[in-house]
């Protein structure tokens, strides 16, 4: 035998060795690959051919893996998984970290609904009128009647004794209660119920002063008296933020609901195993769900992270067969 003749005959036994390891790992090859492999010693092939034989490989193994996938799908089976390479494929059966994941982003994303539907259903003046936040059943009411300012003279400004003060109910204008100012001009109402009331002030020749308010939104009520005839009317209650509450409750729950089903989407991308960053961008909208304040988006947080771990999981992060 010659020396040429043991050269190929070692050269056959050292591919075949390096096609058992391959196979061994999950890596296919068709009978034409061995049929049309090239010797590497022969320095008559040109750059070219060696291209060409390239493209047709790469071209037998994608037609291969879009094969395995139409296998799949037939099956019922996991089309993603049918692409990877049999080791991945395998890796990717056996790993728990990747459903851990979406059990974690699935969870963290019912909660999300789960408040987001509450704040729907809910209705703050009911909440409101609870006994939690129930206001107080009596109240007291201040206040201070003062004489008009003289710029000129520079006078005024004196508390005023002896000015009859009313409280008068809206409906029909009964009294309520009735009072008069002291020494210090000062006057108060004890026990009062908290509904919207007319304070009426007169005083022989000045001007009669109603203003309507409810007992209690002021911690005091200043007055000031002035020379002359007729009324000096004025609304005092201050306007109620109940429906400003109401759409900002609304819009904070359909913010909820449309990030929780973003999670959802995040789920499903981590499932299917396709693209790494899409999974993630989905998952951290999700964050936005506020599932019981803190715990939802703690749970999609730790889905998250275990995506991170199971990163290798994902097409997308295997450039040869990304495009296949």
């Amino acid at each position: 035998m010659s020396d040429d003749d043991d050269r190929q005959r070692r050269l056959d036994e050292l591919r075949g060795r390096v096609r058992s390891q391959l196979k061994e790992e999950g890596v296919e090859f068709d009978d034409e690959d061995s049929d049309e492999e090239p010797d590497d010693s022969d320095s008559s092939g040109g750059l070219m051919d060696r291209i060409e034989r390239r493209r047709r490989r790469v071209a037998r193994r994608r037609a291969l893996n879009r094969e395995r996938t139409r296998k799949a799908v037939e099956q019922g089976e996991d089309a993603t998984l049918a692409r990877l390479p049999a080791a991945l494929r395998e890796r990717a059966e056996e790993d728990w970290v990747r459903n851990l994941a979406v059990l974690l982003v699935v969870v963290g994303s019912l909660l999300g609904v789960s408040s987001g539907m509450l704040l729907v259903s809910s209705d703050p003046r009911d909440l409101i009128s609870s006994p939690l936040f129930e206001a107080q059943q009596s109240v007291d009411l201040h206040g201070l009647v003062l004489t008009d300012l003289d710029a000129e003279n520079s006078t005024g400004g004196d508390p005023v004794e002896g000015v009859q003060v009313e409280l008068l109910h809206l409906a029909d204008e009964t009294s309520e209660a009735r009072t008069q100012t002291g020494p210090d001009g000062r006057f108060t109402f004890t026990d009062l119920p908290r509904k919207e009331m007319l304070l009426r002030v007169t005083h022989a020749g000045n001007v009669t002063i109603e203003r309507t308010l409810v007992p209690g939104d002021l911690p005091e009520v200043t007055l000031t008296l002035r020379v002359g005839e007729g009324v000096d009317e004025r609304d005092l209650r201050t306007e109620s933020g109940l429906a400003s509450a109401v759409q900002l409750s609304t819009a904070i729950a359909f913010l909820s609901l449309v990030a929780a089903g973003l999670g959802f989407a995040g789920a499903t991308e981590a499932r299917r195993g396709l693209r790494y960053r899409r999974t993630q961008l989905l998952c951290g909208l999700g964050l936005f769900s506020r599932g019981n304040i803190f715990f939802g988006p703690l749970l999609i947080l730790m889905g998250m992270a275990l995506l991170m771990i199971a990163r290798p999981q994902f097409l997308d992060q295997h450039r040869p067969y990304a495009d296949e």
